[in-house]
């Protein structure tokens, strides 16, 4: 059990050390230090936050929510627009698709199994020579 927990916590620090992460934490910080981009991810959140406590009232009034729906899209119209916000969702993405493919290389090597969404298009499920899923 040892050995495992060792090998789990090499793979966290490599996970940790590897560029998309690195990225992907450098593009958080450039959002939380910009006023424009912070203010439209917490004003998507302030308005997501007022929809989903419309959504928990007895008697919800159908106008105030569709009202609120409309604000929330268009925050998240707003937030959208932001490069920096931008910038993040695409390197949040990068970040969970290396996280989809160390499961696989998991899942293969524990069950001996590749599911079917597993493969990537024209991947022969093998890894030898392999340049990497997705």
């Amino acid at each position: 059990m040892r050995t495992v927990m060792q090998k789990a916590q090499e793979l966290a620090d490599a996970i940790v050390a590897s560029d998309v992460y690195l990225r992907m934490k450098e593009l958080e910080e450039a959002v939380q230090q910009d006023p424009a981009a912070e203010k439209a991810v917490n004003d998507l959140m302030k308005k997501r936050q007022r929809v989903e406590a419309l959504l928990m009232e007895k008697g919800m009034d159908p106008s105030a929510l569709r009202q609120a729906n409309a604000e929330m899209a268009e925050a998240e119209k707003v937030m959208n627009a932001n490069e920096k916000v931008a910038a993040l969702k695409a390197g949040r993405k990068a970040f969970s698709t290396m996280m989809e493919n160390v499961n696989r290389v998991l899942r293969l090597v524990i069950t001996g199994e590749v599911r079917e969404d597993d493969v990537a298009p024209g991947c022969s499920g093998s890894c030898d020579g392999c340049n990497g899923c997705g």
